[in-house]
């Protein structure tokens, strides 16, 4: 068991292990679940603003274009396809990082891998959050100004319907007074 351990740390990548096959198996299921859970969260995207995902909330699929731009290890691509795409989608890395970080992942532990892809799922979740506050208070600022808004326009409609009374009285006024003249002058 000592010798499965020492194995691991020097190899983490052997397949031949039936432990390294339980704990790829794990961490694979443990990312699909986490990329499917994150996935059917309705995220909100902002109006305005920078855009984390495509319309709907749903995020992006990374396509072999963007893959294209990186060296990818085959054993990544075989072994992490969900942890290539949780790479790729992150917002807090530049291209030069990626490619660290693809060139990286053969050679990490499984717990290494483990707390990457967890620390890429949380930043995922945060930043949804993030744009559901954002969101949300971007809603409560439209409703505020589109209150403000109606009270002007109805401010506005009853100083015009004022303007307008005030300008049939002085017609009234007017035209009375002038029935009155040709009244007298009779």
């Amino acid at each position: 068991m000592a010798e499965d351990k020492q194995t691991n740390n020097t190899n983490p990548i052997d397949l031949s292990a039936v432990q390294n096959n339980e704990q790829k198996a794990a961490i694979d299921e443990s990312i699909l679940a986490s990329e499917e859970a994150l996935l059917s969260k309705p995220t909100a995207t902002p109006a305005t603003g920078p855009s984390t995902g495509a319309p709907g909330g749903a995020q992006p699929v990374v396509t072999a274009q963007d893959e294209a731009k990186f060296h990818i290890p085959a054993v990544v691509r075989d072994k992490y396809p969900e942890l290539i795409s949780l790479i790729i989608r992150t917002e807090s890395m530049d291209d030069e990082e990626r490619e660290y970080w693809f060139q990286m992942i053969p050679i990490m532990t499984n717990e290494q891998i483990l707390k990457l892809r967890d620390i890429l799922i949380s930043e995922k979740e945060q930043l949804a959050k993030l744009d559901s506050e954002y969101e949300q208070e971007l809603k409560k600022i439209d409703e505020k100004h589109l209150q403000e808004w109606q009270e002007f326009e109805i401010k506005q409609k009853k100083e015009e319907i004022a303007k307008n009374e005030a300008a049939k009285e002085k017609e009234e006024k007017a035209t009375e007074e002038e029935l009155l003249k040709k009244l007298q002058n009779l």
